[in-house]
């Protein structure tokens, strides 16, 4: 097999560490009961196991006052939030960074329930959001709902996102934070009040398999409406979806390998809390790796907030497409495009052709490192 290095890690993490592989494949093998379907010894286990993994993920997360809601996806989770919460006519904000997962979503209810969605106000250059602005925004057209992303999957810019949480909050609204990019690795105080629901992606900075993501949100009955049906092993004879917030989501069986794999990571993560210091290691090699190479631009390398080991780069000479595909060539992955974000693509001023993204996590290599340097070598050479 010819040579090969990672950094396409903000698409989903690679590789895992290994005692994910390893609990996944134990479970896979030797676990064959569905979570909360029945009384026998393997559906006991597998149910056990689901508890063991959310108290993990609320340890990691900081977060054990709240529940947790298991889902297939990040997306999904959204989709049931937002479709969920009562938005007729709401005023929704979001942020200029945001994912498909969520502008699409938004744009149907633009189009069903005359929402009226508006931007929260950031810096072009420094990409800061301007407070000020906001809080003025907040006062001329009070918002019912502020979503936005922890943090950018096109440029890694992070946002303050306990600040919008509280401006939000100071109005009325409710608060949903997408944290696909960042839950278990840029700490945000999830037990506050203020924050109502944060969505997490279990493949990707939680290092887990796919097929397992969900949300945060406050114990309790009629947060959201359902929109999906099914079976819950609960009160079966009753044909209305429970109240209850993890009752009414947690419909159907559940993908307990992804979830043994998910229970897996978050002790892992628990355990090497140097872990993040070793992805902010990465990502700074990345960005001075990638500064140090004239026929390279850095999209918003000037940005005053903080950021995540994501990059995008514009290549001199190269559409991101075709130099997607000389990395490919290469043997270096990465993503290039749009990254299902045209929002910040539009905001970034790389519409309509993106960016080439390179992302990092606390597994990237030494070798991936000097082999990506070798690749860059190689193209400016022959570019």
């Amino acid at each position: 097999m010819s040579r090969s290095s990672y950094f396409d890690n903000a698409a989903t993490t690679y590789p895992k560490p290994e005692v994910v592989y390893q609990e996944a494949d134990r479970v896979f093998r030797t676990m064959g009961g569905s979570i909360g379907r029945g009384d026998g010894e393997h559906a006991k286990t597998a149910s056990a196991l689901m508890q063991d993994s959310k108290n993990a993920v609320k340890r990691l997360l900081q977060c054990e006052g709240k529940e947790i809601v298991y889902t297939p996806s990040a997306t999904d989770a959204l989709n049931r939030i937002l479709l969920g919460l009562n938005l007729e006519g709401a005023t929704v904000y979001v942020s200029p960074f945001e994912h498909n997962a969520v502008t699409r979503v938004l744009n149907h209810l633009v189009s069903t329930k005359s929402v009226e969605l508006r931007t929260l106000p950031f810096d072009k250059q420094s990409l800061v959001l301007d407070e000020q602005e906001m809080h003025a925004d907040f006062a001329m057209n009070r918002p019912d709902l502020v979503v936005f992303t922890h943090a950018s999957n096109v440029c890694g810019a992070v946002l303050p996102a306990e600040a919008i949480c509280e401006a939000a909050k100071s109005f009325g609204a409710t608060t949903l934070v997408d944290m696909s990019q960042t839950a278990g690795l840029v700490p945000l105080r999830l037990s506050l009040d203020t924050i109502d629901f944060a969505v997490f992606a279990g493949h990707k900075t939680l290092l887990a398999p796919f097929g397992i993501g969900g949300f945060v949100c406050s114990p309790g009955e009629g947060r959201v409406k359902p929109v999906l049906f099914g079976g819950n092993g609960i009160d079966s004879v009753n044909q209305d979806m429970p109240n209850d917030i993890v009752q009414m989501e947690e419909i159907g069986s559940q993908n307990t390998y992804a979830i043994a794999g998910l229970l897996a990571s978050a002790n892992w993560l628990i355990e090497h809390v140097d872990s993040r210091s070793v992805e902010e290691d990465c990502a700074r090699r990345l960005l001075e790796l990638l500064r140090s190479y004239p026929n390279i631009d850095i999209v918003s390398d000037d940005m005053a907030c903080p950021r995540i080991g994501v990059v995008s780069c514009l290549f001199d000479g190269y559409t991101p497409d075709e130099m997607g595909s000389v990395l490919s060539d290469l043997g270096i992955s990465v993503r290039a495009g749009l990254h299902c974000a045209p929002y910040a693509h539009d905001f970034l001023g790389t519409l309509p052709l993106g960016t080439v993204r390179f992302s990092v996590s606390a597994l990237t290599a030494d070798d991936d490192f000097e082999h990506l340097r070798e690749a860059l070598d190689y193209i400016e050479r022959n570019s």
